[in-house]
């Protein structure tokens, strides 16, 4: 309800011509700029897109044309970075260009991510565009700026998930609330920040959106506002620094043997660099275990061998608004090879088709009459979740173990899932045990598929009577796939683990029905020595 009302609120609040009066109204502010503060680099490159835009660029287009980012205006970085009076000119031009189109507050210009990246843009390249124009140009952009602070107060006062709202927004204020706001603004930023902080980051360190470039890019975000809260002289934020470190830490596990990102909930390794790059920026801190966690990802480290584990608890809408339907689901690496994997999921549209890539049958774990653990949702993430996703893990003498459950086809079918694996630590074979028990006392016929999706770069065989699969690295070591008394057949599948474009690949499939109370599925994967 209160979203419903936040909505209705806010439209008519930001179609009030009052309201824009009120934006428009400015304190006589002598701004020049934010000195001192760099943002973290990720080496981007200059796009000759950026470099050939025209002056009118804005005001020559029609809106639908432009893409979104750039409102952000990211690409002012770009032109101070490569420096030059061509690209301050063009920086100055577009700038007012934008400013003269007079965007609607109801567009999607208007979304509060973009308002705090033109913010935090507009602030950090001001000496390279702004120190040295004229006054009625600095006047102009300190007007802007101050519109857009004070438009970003109001509507992230009034969001009712203020909470779960993207850190980057509440930075882009901190930044500016010492110009454009006042002390009472900046506490309430700050504590705004730490209870962010505090919602989205569960009690392992993930964050809840369970997606590793969220993860490196909130580590990214605190560590800017650390270095915010340095500008100001405030130190009343201790516990920062270790957060930070955390977070860090287990960032570091989340590379493959081949360096390649485990693809769950909208991971791909468009932006690998990026995330390695956050990764390394602290050398010296120790990488957490993640075999015994509550919610996100297990990691399993047995010698050559590295596997994820999907246990993730959505909790949040907003959070999760990318999460795949892929509880239980598998990848593993050996050496410098990946194996098993998930689908992945596409950077850019592709299509009403690329749903698909969030479905269960595109993730290595189990589906139930070829329909999805989680009902997904385009627009909010998904509307319908497991109540019930339990977890455990063991360390033995020779194997790792660990297990999971889920009750998502409860409702529909009667149905519970489990997985247990089970990894001998010299990294050459694992174990699977996957079982679906009835909570009726007669269970009918369900189909079941449970599925191991390959890396375009392994070839595969089907061997002895159907039952027996041989896998063949692209190194030629030889893995072999056994399923006794359980029908086994190799079929297409796609991977898009680039985000790029999907390329064909195979999957591994166990299928049958489940018509017992307890149905018991075993399989194993080999390395042949």
């Amino acid at each position: 309800m209160k979203k419903y009302i936040y909505i209705l609120f806010n439209f008519f609040l930001i179609n009030s011509f009052f309201y824009r009066t009120y934006l428009n109204f400015t304190k006589n502010i002598k701004f020049i700029g934010i000195q001192n503060f760099n943002p973290i680099s990720t080496k981007q490159k200059l796009t000759q897109t950026l470099l050939k835009i025209e002056d009118n660029y804005f005001s020559k287009k029609e809106s639908s044309s432009i893409p979104i980012q750039m409102h952000s205006f990211d690409w002012l970085n770009e032109f101070k970075s490569t420096g030059g009076i061509n690209f301050l000119k063009k920086s100055r031009n577009l700038i007012l260009d934008w400013n003269d189109c007079k965007y609607k507050l109801s567009t999607d210009v208007w979304k509060n991510i973009l308002v705090a990246r033109r913010i935090i843009n507009l602030s950090v390249t001001f000496d390279f565009y702004g120190s040295s124009a004229d006054k009625n140009f600095q006047k102009k952009i300190t007007d802007l700026i101050s519109f857009h602070f004070k438009h970003l107060v109001i509507t992230t006062r009034l969001h009712p998930e203020k909470n779960d709202l993207d850190i980057e927004i509440s930075k882009s204020l901190l930044l500016t609330s010492n110009i454009f706001g006042n002390k009472n603004i900046f506490s309430y930023i700050i504590n705004l920040i730490k209870n962010q902080t505090e919602n989205q980051i569960n009690a392992d360190g993930f964050h809840k959106s369970i997606n590793i470039f969220e993860q490196a890019k909130f580590i990214h975000q605190l560590i800017e506002i650390k270095n915010i809260l340095l500008f100001y002289n405030y130190d009343g934020w201790l516990e920062i620094d270790s957060i930070i470190i955390d977070m860090l830490s287990l960032l570091k596990n989340f590379f493959h043997k081949d360096l390649s990102l485990p693809l769950f909930n909208a991971t791909n390794n468009t932006k690998r660099n990026y995330v390695m790059h956050i990764a390394n920026l602290q050398k010296d801190i120790k990488i957490k275990k993640l075999l015994n966690i509550r919610d996100g990802i297990v990691v399993v480290d047995a010698n050559k061998t590295r596997l994820f584990f999907d246990i993730t608890k959505p909790n949040s809408k907003l959070l999760n608004k990318k999460i795949h339907s892929g509880t239980l689901s598998f990848e593993m690496s050996h050496g410098n090879e990946k194996i098993i994997t998930n689908c992945g999921s596409p950077e850019k549209y592709l299509g009403k088709n690329q749903v698909f890539f969030r479905y269960s049958a595109a993730h290595s774990t189990i589906t139930i009459n070829n329909t999805n653990v989680s009902e997904l949702s385009e627009n909010s993430g998904y509307r319908r979740i497991p109540k019930s996703i339990k977890n455990s893990s063991e360390d033995l003498e020779d194997y790792f173990i660990i297990s999971g459950s889920h009750d998502g086809y409860k409702k529909n079918y009667g149905l519970l899932v489990k997985r247990t694996l089970k990894i001998s630590k010299n990294g050459d074979s694992l174990f699977g045990i996957d079982q679906i028990l009835s909570l009726k006392n007669n269970n009918k016929n369900n189909s079941f598929e449970i599925r191991f999706h390959l890396m375009p770069d392994c070839a595969c065989l089907m061997t002895n009577n159907d039952q027996q699969v041989i896998i063949k690295t692209k190194s030629g070591l030889a893995w072999y796939f056994k399923s006794i008394n359980n029908k086994v057949k190799i079929d297409e599948s796609l991977y898009i683990g680039s985000g790029d474009y999907p390329v064909s690949t195979k999957q591994i499939i166990l299928f049958g029905n489940s018509n017992k109370i307890k149905n018991i599925i075993e399989w194993n994967l080999n390395k042949i020595i």
